[in-house]
């Protein structure tokens, strides 16, 4: 069973706070065998970690992806090097998605306050645990959701600094490769390994956020 961190951002992210380096280095500290870049409507974080895994993580299998904002809310994309637009409907990014070859996980489901939406049709994993969270209840659903629809559930950290990578751990079985990992995630050979993010770091990363966020308004304001 190989051990994978499927949710996670860099500076590329707006409210990323580690550099690429820092979060491959992270992830082969925490003992894992490898990570998603998962970057917020880009995959450039997820590019140049393949670029410079060799050097500064050998070993580590970088999965490229993204996290696109559709209109409805958040999904993830594994397995792509190429943007999708952001700002399209749910079914509209899936298809895209699907063009490019991409595996598409619905991140924290239901979770309103943090762009999550109901289990599209058309996802292939559901992430069943996101250890940022305060009481977990978007969790159980999540979780009791994807059973129903008997949908392959995963686990991610949706780590924002290197310090946090690798506290939601996806178990694969697969072999060591980016098609190996992905096909077994679509076929459920999968399970979990967590912890939860703490309280003060959870709220410290998402006032980070918000002050970057009220920023660039500020700044488009003014231009």
């Amino acid at each position: 069973m190989l051990r994978f961190d499927l949710h996670v951002h860099t500076s590329y992210s707006q409210d990323g706070l580690s550099s690429v380096e820092e979060v491959l280095k992270a992830a082969a500290a925490a003992g894992l065998d490898g990570v998603a870049i998962t970057d917020h409507d880009t995959t450039a974080g997820a590019i140049h970690a393949l670029e410079i895994v060799d050097r500064v993580a050998p070993g580590l299998l970088v999965i490229p992806g993204i996290e696109v904002s559709t209109r409805s809310g958040h999904l993830i994309v594994l397995g792509v090097t190429r943007d999708i637009p952001a700002r399209m409907s749910v079914q509209e990014t899936i298809k895209e998605a699907k063009r490019l070859g991409g595996t598409i996980v619905v991140p924290h489901p239901y979770n309103r306050p943090r762009h999550g939406m109901p289990i599209p049709e058309g996802a292939d994993a559901a992430e069943v645990y996101n250890s940022r969270h305060i009481l977990g209840l978007h969790n159980r659903i999540a979780l009791r959701r994807a059973r129903d629809l008997g949908l392959p559930g995963v686990a991610g950290s949706d780590a924002h600094q290197a310090s946090l990578v690798g506290s939601a751990i996806t178990l694969i079985k697969a072999d060591k490769t980016v098609n190996s990992v992905l096909e077994s995630i679509k076929q459920g050979k999968t399970s979990i390994d967590v912890e939860k993010t703490p309280l003060h770091i959870y709220a410290f990363q998402m006032a980070n956020g918000w002050m970057k966020k009220l920023k660039a308004i500020f700044i488009h304001k003014n231009k």
